[in-house]
């Protein structure tokens, strides 16, 4: 019986071995292929590779080093992303001219600077913008993230804002929000503000 437990006890040893050896070797390959993916230029993917590196082992000093790459390169993308997007803009209004608001809104406009962005409006028969709300520049966390660059408001909302190359309009896109359990995700009639950058 003694005989028996051993030989149990040393086959399992080296099928656990074995398969720590087998997920080593893969958690290092997919490793090379971030890397390369990262030589390539698309930081977007090399992220979520060396994210997946770190969650094959996260103990592994190959995790280790591969967490630090995907944190680096998301403060990377969303500096550039927010370059991009700082100064004013003013609200474009996608609805038919004849439409007239019933709240006497004539118009909207954002200030977006490297720690919050200002939303203001102007009402008709007012001289002046009013500042309506601040949102602190923070970005989402959210693991199956699209850019990595989406900002998480007070309120958990998950905006992306983007800018058209071509025209310069800026785009806000209103993704989901986040929750107690993680993340949810609207995927039909999200709302979509335009605005234009101010001079």
């Amino acid at each position: 019986m003694k005989k028996y437990l051993s030989n149990l006890l040393l086959f399992m040893s080296i099928q656990i071995w074995s398969q720590d050896a087998i997920r080593n070797q893969y958690q290092k390959e997919n490793f090379e292929s971030a890397k390369n993916t990262l030589e390539n230029g698309n930081h977007t993917v090399a992220i979520r590779e060396f994210l997946l590196v770190y969650d094959m082992n996260a103990k592994s000093e190959i995790a280790q080093i591969a967490i630090k790459k995907a944190d680096s390169l998301k403060s990377i993308i969303r500096n550039n992303k927010l370059n991009r997007l700082l100064g004013d803009w003013k609200w474009v209004s996608k609805e038919g001219n004849w439409a007239i608001r019933e709240d006497g809104l004539g118009g909207k406009m954002i200030t977006i600077n490297v720690d919050e962005i200002l939303f203001f409006e102007l009402y008709r028969n007012s001289k002046k913008w009013e500042l309506v709300k601040t949102e602190k520049i923070k970005f989402s966390e959210n693991p199956e993230s699209y850019s990595f660059t989406e900002f998480l408001y007070s309120n958990k909302e998950i905006w992306d804002y983007s800018v058209d190359e071509n025209s310069g309009e800026l785009k806000a896109y209103y993704i989901g929000e986040k929750t107690e359990e993680g993340f949810s995700e609207l995927v039909c009639g999200n709302p979509v503000f335009y605005y234009f950058k101010l001079q």
